[in-house]
């Protein structure tokens, strides 16, 4: 029970990503169905395959649904809240999610049964209790305005991200070539409809929720935003290289249809952060309700993210703060908002975070030489990030073990070194792996892309790395630094994928196409990038 109320926060956003993932999924296979390969034109044994794939997200999204559910009540029960169970049962987001859980289980028997269109209605309601699970809902100004951008918001999401997943799942269950492109086609303009109104409606609700330029760029919430616009423009450029393929290519030809897969596949990857960094938005205040107090200045941003040359000293395990016992730390600091702590623990971050960085960039700058013909001595990169898993382990948390008083298991129910030391974990796995890979001694292409998932999920995952320090220029000043590790760290394990993904792809003259090639360039200079970042990591 500590460990879960400890982790409320990561847990929720968790919870919601997970939810806004399967929501699109649905949605989007539901509209695939319906518009894209409806029964006059689809192949039994294609909208067949779309149904399983859609009933099997639609029973994940009950599930993830009703644990969302639970937890939260749970939180409210036994946390700071204290309330009775019939308090929350008779709270609004209870009956959105008992609506929405509902909903998903009502797609699950009907796409089973083959009745598209009253699922149809049925994802209808998915999305409307979703907005009611958002900021639109809690809003007493401009509310209906709010909500009908939010509908619009994930029904664009939807078709377009999750509908592409289930246009691949048609393509591949598809016996007849030759209705593949019209598909495509159908899919392609309902694509540009879906995105249009994704990004009309994303600039009206910014527009009513961050309030000025300043809190687009000043504030957690408009950073979380600026990262979604970032993944969008990358989605973007890959679904306009999709949409060059089927305009170009009149035939069935096999090689356009590979490439389409393989773009779609990246497309559909950078859709999903994007609605992890949704999921991160949602658990902060908006930006519109800040005080100009709480925004630092243009002058406090710049001085704090200057360039300045790493000190690389670390300060001793005994001049840092002595650790609270752990029931104190669970119930003083952390409901509290926490602490800055003093110099010598901020010195100690720094220190953590800064060699990490110059073994990042060390790393990147081996992968970049091992892209040069002659220089087979540089493929074991991948061994340097085993290096940086040990240092996580013993340096991220100067009161666990092994530096500190607390034992292995009971600091896992501490947030930040649970999710260190899950880091840490992924880190070695996909260490192993690339070095395998990278050196010949693994062939299989399942391995390979080992390296490029755990990345890319990585990068994901640091999305929803809180910073409560009880102070919000000190949080918007540590997710200046991480956010854009995460988002770097998503484009090289996504690039790396592409890479791999497109190793045979080769046009007629054998060389690569130009994406490609940038793709297999893009991912080492990402990691250097990261190392550069980390570099200048500073807490004050």
């Amino acid at each position: 029970m500590i460990w879960l109320i400890q982790d409320f926060d990561l847990l929720s956003v968790i919870f919601r990503a997970l939810a806004l993932s399967l929501e699109a999924l649905t949605v989007g296979g539901v509209i695939v169905l319906l518009f894209v390969a409806p029964a006059n034109s689809g192949e039994p044994s294609a909208r067949d395959a779309v149904r399983k794939f859609v009933s099997r997200f639609a029973l994940s999204l009950a599930i993830i649904q009703l644990l969302a559910v639970a937890e939260s009540s749970i939180m409210l029960m036994a946390g700071v809240s204290n309330l009775a169970f019939r308090d929350v049962i008779d709270a609004a987001f209870f009956r959105a999610d008992c609506l929405l859980v509902v909903a998903a289980l009502a797609i699950f028997f009907l796409a089973r049964r083959g009745n598209d269109r009253a699922a149809l209605f049925a994802a209808a309601t998915i999305v409307a209790a979703s907005t009611a699970l958002s900021h639109a809902a809690s809003r007493v100004d401009v509310r209906p305005l709010l909500l009908l951008l939010t509908i619009l918001h994930h029904l664009g999401a939807a078709a377009w991200i999750g509908g592409l997943a289930s246009l691949l799942v048609t393509i591949r269950a598809t016996e007849d070539p030759r209705k593949i492109h019209p598909m495509t086609e159908r899919f392609s303009r309902l694509a540009m409809v879906s995105v249009a109104a994704l990004v009309l409606a994303g600039v009206g609700m910014a527009w009513f929720l961050i309030g000025s330029w300043k809190a687009f760029y000043g504030t957690s919430y408009g950073l979380m935003l600026l990262a979604k616009v970032y993944l969008l423009l990358l989605a973007l450029g890959l679904g306009g290289c999709n949409f060059w393929l089927v305009r170009s290519t009149r035939s069935d030809a096999a090689p356009t249809l590979i490439r389409l897969r393989r773009f779609s596949e990246v497309e559909i990857g950078l859709g999903f952060t994007a609605l992890l960094a949704a999921a991160s938005i949602t658990s902060q205040a908006p930006a519109v309700d800040l005080t100009p107090q709480d925004l630092p200045s243009r002058h406090e941003i710049v001085e704090r993210m200057s360039w300045r040359s790493p000190g690389l000293h670390s300060p001793k395990v005994s001049e840092l703060p002595k650790a609270p016992p752990l029931k104190v730390h669970l119930e003083d600091v952390s409901f509290s908002g926490g602490s800055l702590g003093n110099a010598m623990s901020r010195k100690w971050s720094e220190y953590n975070h800064q060699w990490a960085g110059l073994i990042v960039l060390v790393t990147g700058a081996l992968a970049l030489v091992s892209r040069f013909k002659g220089q087979a001595w540089a493929r074991n990169w991948p061994l340097l990030f085993i290096g940086l898993a040990v240092f996580i382990v013993i340096r991220a948390d100067a009161d666990a073990w092994p530096l500190g008083p607390r034992s292995f298991w009971a600091t896992f129910a501490e947030s930040d070194v649970l999710q260190h030391r899950l880091y840490a974990l992924l880190i070695t796995c996909f260490a192993i792996f690339e070095w395998a890979v990278e050196t010949g001694r693994l062939n299989s292409q399942k391995a390979a892309l080992v390296f490029p998932a755990l990345c890319a999920a990585g990068g994901a995952l640091l999305l929803t790395h809180s910073h409560a320090t009880g102070n919000i220029k000190e949080e918007l000043f540590a997710e200046m630094s991480h956010t854009p590790v995460a988002l770097l760290g998503a484009t090289a394990g996504w690039g790396r994928w592409l890479e791999l993904r497109s190793v045979h792809d080769e046009s007629p003259s054998g060389q690569r196409p130009f994406v490609l090639r940038i793709a297999s360039w893009i991912w080492p200079l990402c990691l250097m990038i990261v190392g550069l970042i980390l570099l200048n990591y500073r807490e004050s």
